[in-house]
């Protein structure tokens, strides 16, 4: 039940994959540090299922839509369904965290339930894509209710299931009153679904020459249109966010398979494999060969 990752698994558009399909109770739970992650960092991805958060120690930028916010050893956050979102440490020590990653549907149950149309689908469709929540501030319900579905399912006892849709039942209630408090949600940016499609694109075309008025053709937008919204919720250019992919992409091969460095290196739009060993380093601080071996 219990995951400790290194990498997010995502389609095209950027799209959460969930390690297990058609589970009966659809809930992950992580349990890591953002130090696991490629130079200590979780790139922009969103998902459908609801995601809260808890960083146990250390500092982290969390990246939601354009904004950036700094959380805190202690802090947690909610956030909604198809939000971009990202995590990078902010600190050389560890920064540890738990989180679950779960279907709406554990707490609202059948569509057209109580649950579903009165509590759930509202904060679903009319909801703040991110809250953020500290324990000095009296927020002490989150986190209550969070480290009871995290003891419930570390020891899976009978029954467990219960104890964690209860449990999430109180946390969505609890974001939903802070959302009244907080005013009307923010629209979802058009800008923001222009950049899922573009980021959709670059992966599909990663092994290929790319450039940034093909990238802005995806969207029938301008060349500095698109750099203005990479700048915007990403913030750095087209071709950086397609050079930092690619690392990322060769990082992840060179862990998880036995491909040759060559063949990783074209595999991932590199030109050749000097050129690719020159950036590999200069980004990564190691040589392919040598990050291999870590």
């Amino acid at each position: 039940m219990i995951k400790n990752k290194s990498y997010i698994r995502t389609d095209t558009g950027g799209k959460e994959l969930p390690e297990e399909e058609g589970q009966l109770f659809n809930i992950t739970v992580n349990n890591g540090d953002i130090h696991q992650f490629v130079r200590g960092h979780i790139p922009s991805h969103w998902h459908k299922e609801l995601e809260i958060f808890v960083l146990l120690e250390g500092r982290i930028q969390l990246g939601i839509g354009d904004a950036i916010y700094s959380l805190q050893t202690g802090d947690g956050c909610f956030i909604n369904t198809e939000v971009l979102h990202a995590f990078t440490a902010d600190v050389p020590t560890p920064c540890t965290y738990r989180s679950f990653v779960f279907h709406p549907d554990i707490v609202g149950g059948t569509p057209g339930s109580i649950f579903d149309t009165a509590y759930v689908r509202p904060l679903l469709v009319q909801g703040a894509p991110f809250v953020k929540f500290q324990q000095e501030t009296g927020d002490d319900i989150y986190f209550e209710q969070f480290h009871r579905v995290f003891q419930a399912c570390t020891e899976e006892s009978y029954g467990y299931e219960f104890q964690v849709r209860g449990a999430l039942s109180l946390i969505l209630l609890y974001v939903q009153s802070k959302n009244k408090m907080a005013g009307s949600p923010p629209i979802l940016s058009v800008q923001e679904a222009r950049l899922k499609k573009m980021l959709a694109w670059i992966d599909d075309n990663l092994g290929k020459n790319i450039s940034v008025s093909q990238i802005a053709g995806t969207v029938n937008i301008c060349p500095r249109e698109c750099q203005r919204i990479f700048h915007q919720y990403l913030h750095y250019s087209p071709i950086e966010y397609v050079w930092r992919k690619r690392i990322f992409q060769a990082a992840k091969q060179l862990s998880a398979t036995s491909s040759s460095v060559t063949d990783i290196a074209l595999n991932c739009g590199f030109p050749n494999p000097s050129y690719f060993s020159t950036q590999f380093k200069a980004f990564m601080g190691s040589t392919p060969s040598e990050y291999r071996c870590i």
